[in-house]
């Protein structure tokens, strides 16, 4: 038989208390469930079920959904001894590795009760060495269920290219969108609120987005202006859900974020995980990005502001951190559409952070959402956009051409994001945060659609809504844009 020490066992037996008393699941995990949590219970009842590979920054609530994912299939009659959490942010489990503890359980715990297929929800698999290599042969040796999960989505990305590729799915828990910290901390209000869209509905010809939004914009001006209220938290303190738990002092919150990212993630996690030679640099690159966020840059451009502050560097070793920060979540790069172009590290990109929060609490502070100038405050809202931009089968870029292409004298026009779906059709959505929006203002974003045969288009704005039929394009204020998705 199996055998692993005492102090294992009970580590594993209170990781895992429905063995012994299977309701209600200690520890109890909070109600809401994050959006991907109930597909991911859906995608573990089919046969030869794919790994499910939640990856993303620390501190999102990818452990709480272990745990909402073992009471969601214990409310389904899953037997309590089918399903082992381990969490490998534990030293001792981590020394022991995955095989040692997965045997013990099939002998000492579901032999004992009879029960069949297990279930195994392996936290921070990131922390053990060559982990990708034990989950392999785990999944191809035995009928399990697999979900992992990697607060450094950098690894957990690389092995699953190298080892699981066929074998896993992945999704992406990036901190919580605003609509989210709605339902989660605001649940009467959100209450009021239709159901939330994926963005890929709006590729859906079923789908009436105008009539969904208008509904949202309808709703009584007293709730209206609590939501806009709470969008301004939003902005400022971003999408951690621990800023909103009351598990973070009022007046902490910008100490939190710096310790829990700019400290752990950029001085700890990437650099323990890939050859970081210069991990000051590192840290410089992301301040960079946080001051440009929603702005396009060059790799070659940071590479020469590295060097002007007195960091010696190649644009080679500032394309690879950029990318070690948009595998771990931390920052999203846009490319130019369409992409069929030369991909060279000459040609900018649109860098936007993923959380805005970190950037206000970096700087300590940002400009006011709704006073301040658009010039100013127009790419922080473009980050608070992007957000929302995600979905099955969807790439985000951006567009920037001649009017007339080919043509150096004639205007440039820029959209700021662009959606693809899978079938080629794309999406334009623009930001225009501004008191009043003239024709002028959006003429790119007609004549894109026009050129690439649209099915709508959107654009963002402080106020104003609107529904161009003709055109297909919807003015929706950004407070709608956000609690719609």
């Amino acid at each position: 038989m199996a055998r692993i020490s005492p102090e294992l066992e009970q580590i594993l037996r209170d990781l895992n208390p429905w063995w012994t008393a299977p309701h209600p699941v200690r520890p109890s995990p909070p109600p809401y469930r994050r959006r991907h949590v109930p597909g991911i219970v859906a995608a573990l009842a089919r046969p030869r079920a794919l790994i499910q590979v939640l990856r993303g920054p620390r501190q999102v609530g990818k452990t709480t959904a272990l745990y909402q994912i073992a009471e969601d299939l214990l409310g389904r009659g899953s037997a309590p001894a089918d399903i082992l959490l381990v969490r490998f942010d534990l030293q001792p489990l981590r020394e022991a590795g995955v095989m040692p503890l997965v045997r013990w359980h099939a002998e000492a715990i579901r032999r004992a009760t009879g029960a069949t297929t297990p279930v195994i929800l392996l936290d921070e698999i990131h922390k053990l060495s060559a982990w990708d290599e034990q989950v392999k042969h785990l999944y191809d040796t035995f009928p399990v269920r697999l979900v992992i999960t990697g607060s450094s989505s950098v690894l957990v990305a690389r092995g699953q290219r190298e080892s699981l590729a066929g074998r896993a799915a992945t999704l992406d828990f990036p901190p919580f969108l605003f609509r989210e910290v709605l339902e989660a901390w605001h649940q009467d209000a959100a209450g009021a609120l239709p159901e939330p869209l994926g963005f890929e509905r709006c590729f859906d010809a079923t789908a009436d987005l105008a009539a969904h939004v208008g509904a949202i914009h309808r709703q009584p001006a007293q709730r209206l202006h609590s939501f806009r209220r709470r969008l301004d938290r939003y902005y400022n303190r971003g999408g951690y859900p621990r800023l909103y738990s009351g598990e973070v002092d009022e007046d902490r919150w910008a100490d939190y974020l710096v310790e829990t990212v700019f400290e752990r993630v950029l001085g700890v996690d990437i650099p323990d995980l890939f050859p970081i030679e210069q991990p000051t640099l590192l840290r410089h690159i992301y301040l960079e990005v946080a001051r440009r966020t929603g702005s396009e840059v060059s790799q070659g451009t940071l590479a020469d502001d590295c060097n002007a502050a007195g960091y010696r560097t190649t644009q080679p070793v500032v394309g690879r951190y950029l990318h070690y920060l948009a595998d771990a979540l931390l920052i999203r790069e846009f490319r130019r559409y369409p992409l069929t172009r030369s991909r060279t590290a000459r040609v900018p990109v649109k860098i936007t952070l993923t959380d805005l929060g970190v950037r206000n609490a970096i700087f300590r502070g940002a400009p006011s959402l709704w006073e301040s100038p658009p010039a100013v405050v127009g790419p922080l809202v473009e980050t608070l956009v992007q957000a929302v931009l995600r979905g099955a089968g969807l790439e985000v870029h951006f567009f920037r051409d001649y009017r007339e292409p080919g043509n150096r004298r004639s205007p440039i026009e820029e959209i700021d994001f662009v959606v693809e779906a899978l079938d080629g059709q794309v999406i334009p959505v623009e930001v225009k945060f501004r008191a009043r929006i003239d024709r002028g203002d959006v003429d790119a974003v007609y004549r894109f659609m026009d050129q690439h045969e649209c099915p709508m288009g959107l654009v963002v704005t402080r106020e104003a809504f609107r529904w161009d039929g003709e055109a297909r394009i919807l003015f929706v204020p950004l407070l709608e844009f956000l609690l719609a998705f």
